[in-house]
Protein backbone atom coordinates (compact mmCIF):
# COMPACT_ATOMS: atom_id res chain seq x y z
CA UNK A 1 0.00 0.00 0.00
CA UNK A 2 1.08 3.61 -1.17
CA UNK A 3 2.65 5.93 1.86
CA UNK A 4 -0.22 8.66 2.09
CA UNK A 5 1.12 12.13 0.78
CA UNK A 6 -0.64 15.08 2.84
CA UNK A 7 0.38 18.56 3.02
CA UNK A 8 -0.46 21.92 2.39
CA UNK A 9 -0.57 24.20 -0.78
CA UNK A 10 -0.92 28.17 -0.26
CA UNK A 11 -0.82 31.22 -2.60
CA UNK A 12 2.65 33.28 -1.00
CA UNK A 13 1.66 36.92 -1.27
CA UNK A 14 5.06 37.93 -2.68
CA UNK A 15 5.35 40.82 -5.26
CA UNK A 16 8.27 42.09 -7.58
CA UNK A 17 9.08 44.66 -5.24
CA UNK A 18 9.56 41.99 -2.42
CA UNK A 19 12.68 40.25 -4.94
CA UNK A 20 15.86 41.77 -5.62
CA UNK A 21 16.70 43.69 -9.11
CA UNK A 22 19.13 40.72 -10.33
CA UNK A 23 16.43 38.01 -9.39
CA UNK A 24 13.81 40.60 -11.50
CA UNK A 25 16.72 40.80 -14.30
CA UNK A 26 17.79 37.37 -14.58
CA UNK A 27 17.31 35.77 -17.91
CA UNK A 28 14.44 33.35 -18.52
CA UNK A 29 15.91 30.12 -17.18
CA UNK A 30 16.58 27.32 -15.54
CA UNK A 31 18.35 29.42 -12.51
CA UNK A 32 17.18 28.50 -9.10
CA UNK A 33 17.28 31.66 -6.81
CA UNK A 34 17.94 30.99 -2.76
CA UNK A 35 16.43 33.63 -1.59
CA UNK A 36 17.70 35.09 2.11
CA UNK A 37 16.16 33.76 5.46
CA UNK A 38 15.43 37.42 6.59
CA UNK A 39 16.14 41.21 6.21
CA UNK A 40 18.10 43.51 8.71
CA UNK A 41 19.65 47.15 8.04
CA UNK A 42 18.88 46.66 4.14
CA UNK A 43 20.91 43.78 4.39
CA UNK A 44 20.13 40.43 3.17
CA UNK A 45 20.23 37.55 5.97
CA UNK A 46 21.11 33.86 5.10
CA UNK A 47 22.39 31.44 7.21
CA UNK A 48 26.41 30.91 7.53
CA UNK A 49 26.58 27.57 5.68
CA UNK A 50 24.72 28.71 2.62
CA UNK A 51 27.77 28.99 0.69
CA UNK A 52 28.53 25.84 1.14
CA UNK A 53 24.92 24.60 0.21
CA UNK A 54 25.18 26.50 -2.94
CA UNK A 55 28.54 24.98 -3.73
CA UNK A 56 27.20 21.20 -3.15
CA UNK A 57 24.26 21.90 -5.02
CA UNK A 58 25.83 23.26 -8.08
CA UNK A 59 28.37 20.02 -7.55
CA UNK A 60 25.09 18.06 -8.13
CA UNK A 61 24.45 19.98 -11.34
CA UNK A 62 21.76 22.40 -9.86
CA UNK A 63 21.92 25.49 -11.22
CA UNK A 64 21.59 27.59 -8.25
CA UNK A 65 22.51 31.33 -6.87
CA UNK A 66 22.35 33.93 -4.04
CA UNK A 67 19.17 35.79 -4.97
CA UNK A 68 21.19 39.17 -3.58
CA UNK A 69 24.24 40.12 -4.61
CA UNK A 70 27.62 39.46 -2.02
CA UNK A 71 27.61 43.09 -0.95
CA UNK A 72 24.13 43.21 -0.25
CA UNK A 73 24.05 39.85 2.16
CA UNK A 74 25.56 38.55 5.68
CA UNK A 75 25.89 35.42 7.09
CA UNK A 76 24.01 34.62 10.67
CA UNK A 77 25.31 31.63 12.55
CA UNK A 78 22.24 32.23 15.18
CA UNK A 79 19.36 30.39 13.25
CA UNK A 80 18.22 27.36 15.39
CA UNK A 81 17.75 24.00 13.20
CA UNK A 82 14.32 23.51 13.47
CA UNK A 83 13.72 27.04 12.24
CA UNK A 84 15.70 26.90 9.35
CA UNK A 85 14.27 23.50 8.04
CA UNK A 86 11.17 24.67 8.46
CA UNK A 87 11.35 27.42 5.26
CA UNK A 88 13.28 27.72 2.68
CA UNK A 89 12.53 30.61 0.09
CA UNK A 90 13.02 29.92 -3.84
CA UNK A 91 12.64 31.89 -6.77
CA UNK A 92 12.55 31.15 -10.70
CA UNK A 93 12.79 33.39 -13.49
CA UNK A 94 10.01 31.21 -15.59
CA UNK A 95 7.45 29.10 -15.53
CA UNK A 96 7.98 26.13 -13.16
CA UNK A 97 9.34 22.86 -15.23
CA UNK A 98 9.62 19.74 -14.29
CA UNK A 99 13.56 20.17 -13.83
CA UNK A 100 13.10 23.03 -11.94
CA UNK A 101 10.78 21.33 -9.48
CA UNK A 102 13.68 18.32 -9.22
CA UNK A 103 16.11 20.94 -8.14
CA UNK A 104 14.05 23.12 -5.93
CA UNK A 105 13.37 19.47 -4.19
CA UNK A 106 17.14 19.02 -4.00
CA UNK A 107 17.64 22.58 -2.71
CA UNK A 108 15.10 21.74 -0.24
CA UNK A 109 16.43 18.25 0.67
CA UNK A 110 19.94 19.75 0.75
CA UNK A 111 19.23 22.26 3.02
CA UNK A 112 17.32 20.10 5.47
CA UNK A 113 20.53 17.56 5.52
CA UNK A 114 22.73 21.06 6.38
CA UNK A 115 20.39 21.85 9.09
CA UNK A 116 20.11 18.59 10.80
CA UNK A 117 23.34 17.60 10.43
CA UNK A 118 26.06 15.32 8.21
CA UNK A 119 25.12 12.32 10.17
CA UNK A 120 21.40 12.64 9.83
CA UNK A 121 20.09 9.51 8.40
CA UNK A 122 18.39 10.23 5.05
CA UNK A 123 15.17 9.22 6.65
CA UNK A 124 15.27 11.23 9.01
CA UNK A 125 15.85 14.19 6.37
CA UNK A 126 12.98 12.71 4.14
CA UNK A 127 10.58 13.06 7.58
CA UNK A 128 11.62 16.76 8.19
CA UNK A 129 8.75 18.87 7.88
CA UNK A 130 9.46 21.72 5.55
CA UNK A 131 7.99 25.03 3.80
CA UNK A 132 8.75 25.28 0.38
CA UNK A 133 8.06 29.07 -0.60
CA UNK A 134 8.46 29.59 -4.46
CA UNK A 135 8.16 32.83 -6.47
CA UNK A 136 8.10 32.01 -10.12
CA UNK A 137 8.17 35.12 -12.33
CA UNK A 138 6.88 34.76 -15.40
CA UNK A 139 6.82 37.67 -18.16
CA UNK A 140 4.96 38.24 -21.02
CA UNK A 141 5.38 41.17 -23.84
CA UNK A 142 5.80 44.39 -21.46
CA UNK A 143 4.87 42.70 -18.24
CA UNK A 144 6.18 40.60 -15.47
CA UNK A 145 4.09 38.35 -13.11
CA UNK A 146 5.21 37.08 -9.78
CA UNK A 147 2.89 33.99 -8.87
CA UNK A 148 4.06 32.72 -5.50
CA UNK A 149 3.70 29.48 -3.96
CA UNK A 150 3.91 27.66 -0.53
CA UNK A 151 4.01 24.15 0.38
CA UNK A 152 4.46 22.50 3.52
CA UNK A 153 5.03 18.72 4.27
CA UNK A 154 7.02 16.17 4.52
CA UNK A 155 10.37 16.60 2.72
CA UNK A 156 9.50 13.08 0.85
CA UNK A 157 6.14 14.67 -0.16
CA UNK A 158 7.30 18.26 -1.04
CA UNK A 159 8.02 16.92 -4.93
CA UNK A 160 4.58 15.62 -5.63
CA UNK A 161 2.80 18.67 -3.77
CA UNK A 162 4.49 21.00 -6.30
CA UNK A 163 3.58 18.67 -9.51
CA UNK A 164 0.11 19.03 -8.14
CA UNK A 165 0.14 22.72 -7.33
CA UNK A 166 1.67 23.52 -11.12
CA UNK A 167 -0.66 21.16 -12.65
CA UNK A 168 -3.79 22.72 -10.80
CA UNK A 169 -5.21 25.39 -13.28
CA UNK A 170 -6.75 27.18 -10.17
CA UNK A 171 -3.84 28.23 -8.34
CA UNK A 172 -3.79 31.80 -9.06
CA UNK A 173 -6.63 31.88 -6.80
CA UNK A 174 -5.38 30.03 -4.08
CA UNK A 175 -5.42 31.17 -0.62
CA UNK A 176 -3.12 33.26 1.01
CA UNK A 177 -0.83 31.74 3.42
CA UNK A 178 -0.45 33.31 7.07
CA UNK A 179 -0.37 32.76 10.79
CA UNK A 180 -4.36 33.44 11.05
CA UNK A 181 -5.72 31.32 8.42
CA UNK A 182 -7.58 28.12 9.85
CA UNK A 183 -6.26 25.87 7.27
CA UNK A 184 -4.98 26.30 3.84
CA UNK A 185 -5.81 23.82 0.87
CA UNK A 186 -4.96 20.28 2.55
CA UNK A 187 -4.05 17.51 -0.12
CA UNK A 188 -4.04 14.20 0.91
CA UNK A 189 -4.31 10.66 -1.13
Amino acid sequence: MAEEITGAVARWDISAADLPERVLAAPTGSRVFLLPDSHADGMALYRDDVAGLIKTLRHRGVDIDFACAQEDRRYLSEYGAIEVVATIGIAVATTLTTDLVKSIVLTAWQRARSSLGPSSPAEEVDEARVTVKIAEIVRAENETVVRGLEITGRLTDIENLIQRAVSDSSRAELPPAGPDDAAPENIAE
